[in-house]
């Protein structure tokens, strides 16, 4: 027996843009956006004020704007303001940047993981606010990347339900990483997938506290990161309230109720395309571990 699902999402503009790894313009964001949001399912939307009327043109074009929730929210970085201004500091410095594998990771800027970090408020809000379902599932606004997985837009015009057990779904990417949290940090590594995370009203404001703590804790200790770190940490406090699922980035929506998705074909399995992505790879890794490795060498020796 399915059960009603109760979509979250955010979009804010924090200028990624300008990032040197990935940069996405607004464009880009709403186009991803407009892939999926034939989605029937109630949404509530977080945005900055300037962005409703057209976050809503989306949804009508679709029929769906009586099912949209616009909560505008002028300046999020009142929010936590504290929490942030340790991470701005973080970011900057010079032993956090030299311990760091990819010296421009996306997540070592702090406004993208603190917005990260807001994604369990938003949906520990949509609940206070009484705007929900039992079910809550916070989607990224730019979900699926415009047909990273599924190709066909169309097929999105479903309403997603599906009766989950009373927990936090986490999907985590091929191989759960049970290394130190430090060693994560270091190595940007992937595990937790922050993309589609399945949340139980009841559990919306457990979850919030433990990402909250664990963004603090990593504060307390000179370390900033994104939700996929954030998520792992509060996994390990309190694994009782989890259910943690191997997929693959997006798959989660096709395999829990989603059936009528269409995926995109495996690439061919080409053996010299393989080998040139091997050994670009490989040089790449050689060219950072050096970096690190004369960075750590001379923080030794000060």
């Amino acid at each position: 027996m399915s059960k009603e699902i109760t979509l979250v999402t955010a979009f804010f503009n924090i200028g990624r843009e300008n990032y040197k790894a990935i940069p996405r313009p607004d464009s880009k964001y709403m186009k991803d956006f407009e892939g999926w949001a034939r989605l029937r399912n109630n949404l509530i939307v977080y945005t900055q004020p300037e962005m409703k009327d057209l976050i809503l043109a989306i949804r009508d074009k679709f029929g769906l704007k009586e099912k949209t929730i616009i909560i505008e929210i002028e300046d999020i970085y009142s929010i936590e303001p504290e929490i942030l201004e340790k991470m701005r500091r973080i970011s900057i410095d010079k032993y956090f940047l030299d311990f760091r594998y990819l010296p421009n990771a996306t997540s070592n800027i702090s406004e993208y993981s603190y917005l990260m970090l807001l994604k369990s408020y938003f949906v520990k809000d949509a609940v206070e606010r009484k705007l929900t379902s039992e079910q809550v599932a916070w989607i990224d606004f730019g979900f699926n990347h415009g047909g990273d997985l599924y190709i066909d837009p169309q097929e999105f015009d479903f309403e997603w339900n599906y009766k989950f057990e009373n927990k936090i779904y986490y999907f985590y990417y091929k191989k759960y990483d049970d290394r130190p949290v430090f060693e994560i940090v270091r190595r940007l590594s992937d595990c937790i997938m922050g993309c589609l995370i399945i949340i139980p009203a009841c559990l919306a404001n457990d979850l919030w506290i433990l990402n909250r703590n664990a963004m603090e804790t990593l504060n307390d200790v000179g370390l900033i990161d994104d939700d996929q770190l954030i998520h792992l940490m509060s996994y390990r406090k309190k694994p009782e309230i989890f259910k943690m699922v191997e997929s693959e980035w997006f798959l989660p929506l096709k395999i829990y109720g989603g059936d009528n998705l269409t995926k995109l074909r495996e690439k061919n399995n080409n053996g010299v395309m393989n080998a040139a992505r091997h050994i670009k790879h490989y040089l790449k890794k050689i060219k950072l571990s050096l970096r690190n490795a004369i960075l750590l060498y001379k923080n030794l020796m000060e």
